[in-house]
Order: C-alpha cells, then structure tokens, then sequence
C-alpha cells in the first residue's frame, strides 16, 4: 500500500490504508529467525505494532525485515551500533521558570557516527519520542567531545507538521524548572539517518516557499511502494 506522507487520516480511512495481517520475519546476523507479532498500541499512529516475543536488539548485530502480502514481497535492511559514550546532560535555567537541557558526548574516532536523541516527560508523555532537531552527524565533530542542546517536542507531532504544541506558556525549545525529563542519547546506523533526514528536511522545504527538494527520500525498503 502507498500513502503520501502528508494525508489526513479518520477512523474509517485508515483501515483501507494499512495492512496489519501481512506476515513480517526477522532474521539476525546469526541466521536465527522469528515471525513478528501483531499488537495494538494506541500511542501510535497507525496503532498496529509488529513486535517480537523472544528475539531481543542486540548492540553491533544486523536485521533482515521480509514483509509478505499475497504475491507480494518486501524486505529492508537496519542495524545496531554500539552505546554511545555519553559524559553527562546537564540543566540549565534560563528564567525562573524554564531551563534548557544540554547533553555531552565523547566521540568514538574510530567510526562516522550518527546520534539520535529522544525524550520522555513526565505528566506529559507516555513514552520516548524524537526531540526537536535530533539528529547530528559526527562530521564537523569527529574524536571530539561535543555538547549539544536537547530540544523540547510533542509527542504526537514531533516533526511539529500539525502545528501542535503541548499548549504550555514556555518557549518551544525549553523545559520548565518543574519538568522531569528522561534523555536518550542512542546511535543510528547510516541508512537510518539518511532515511529520517531526508523526512526531516522534506517537511522543513514544505515550510518554505522558496526551497525545493529535487530528490527522492532515501529509503532502505526494497519493493516498497512511493518515493
């Protein structure tokens, strides 16, 4: 099935819109292999989740994703990288009722590395999300120790493509004083970062009248449909 990535969706559309009785396998590095299984997780959108019982991620392993639908086939490819070494992430105030959180990294000089930042607020969230702006290569930084900001997002919109904001009086880029934040810091390999940046800088050209995007999305999906 195919949808463009900007389409309003009801209750009664998305039905005719995803699948969720296609037969997902999962095969690691070591050949072992498992058939996913289908659950409803309503904090999701879509809420169907393909989820394994007893294969668990493990660091620097690689995974084969096949999706069957009657005669059709297809497969992707992704990776684990290795933690990354994160030194510390630290408050900061910036007024008497908001502070911003920045997080430091120790570099790994060995590997061009990919870092993917997510946040979970208390009372306000039900699970990691994508921060605003998170993701950043290691190019401009390579085997250096490097601070960055970790930057507020919605949890229903993290691309902020609906213009929604969790309706609270302090900048978006902020936390309040009062705020309990969980922070992960983890490493994506390269494809998954040339897939979520091409996402990224798709909707930021959308925003601009003067910009254009005369690429295709980078996709790590073979026999997939759209662009």
């Amino acid at each position: 099935m195919s949808s463009p990535f900007m389409t309003d969706y009801d209750s009664a559309s998305i039905r005719s819109t995803f699948l969720n009785y296609a037969k997902v396998t999962i095969t690691n590095g070591k050949g072992e292999s498992e058939v996913l299984t289908l659950s409803k997780q309503d904090d999701f959108f879509p809420p169907f989740v393909y989820k394994t019982i007893t294969m668990k991620g493990e660091e620097n392993e690689t995974y084969h994703l096949e999706v069957l639908y009657k005669n059709i086939r297809v497969t992707a490819t992704a990776s684990i990288p290795s933690l990354p070494e994160v030194v510390g992430v630290n408050c900061e105030a910036v007024s008497d009722t908001s502070m911003i959180i920045n997080a430091s990294v120790n570099d790994d000089v060995l590997n061009e590395n990919y870092y993917y930042s997510h946040i979970n607020v208390k009372h306000f969230d039900t699970r990691f999300h994508p921060t605003d702006n998170p993701l950043r290569s290691d190019r401009l930084f390579n085997g250096e120790y490097h601070t960055f900001q970790i930057k507020r997002s919605n949890q229903s919109d993290p691309l902020n493509i609906y213009n929604i904001d969790s309706e609270r009086n302090i900048l978006s880029d902020e936390f309040a004083i009062s705020d309990t934040v969980l922070v992960k810091i983890s490493l994506i390999d390269e494809e998954a970062y040339r897939v979520l940046n091409g996402i990224y800088i798709d909707h930021l050209s959308q925003s601009s009248p003067f910009s254009f995007v005369d690429q295709k999305t980078h996709t790590n999906i073979q026999g997939g449909i759209g662009r």
